[in-house]
């Protein structure tokens, strides 16, 4: 079975915001039945720069299994994807879909709320 990146992330995100509620002022996810695909991939970036985002890139963050993606070699490979650049390859696709940086030298975005 073949899924592309954006499908991973946006099944993934759609997971955590069904099984998870965040109080967070800017992650208040309350109302994301509502939110459009790219508001939903805002928000994983939102998610990102409150929890690491100043220290750490979104590849750190994603092996962290801060959201529910596959992680294990295997399952990975057998999406056909490189199980050595997995995490790195989905943080670059939120970078490419939001149009945001996890470059902490290029912080330009202003974080919703």
């Amino acid at each position: 079975m073949t899924k592309d990146l954006k499908t991973i992330l946006l099944d993934a995100i759609n997971d955590n915001l069904s099984s998870s509620t965040y109080d967070h002022p800017i992650l208040n996810n309350t109302d994301y039945k509502n939110w459009s695909d790219i508001e939903k991939f805002q928000w994983a970036f939102d998610r990102y720069m409150v929890e690491v985002g100043g220290y750490e890139n979104l590849e750190y963050w994603f092996s962290g299994l801060a959201l529910p993606v596959p992680y294990m070699n295997y399952d990975i490979e057998q999406l056909g994807f490189n199980s050595e650049t997995f995490f790195a390859d989905l943080g670059k696709e939120l970078c490419k879909i939001t149009g945001y940086s996890d470059n902490p030298k290029s912080y330009s975005r202003k974080i919703r709320g």
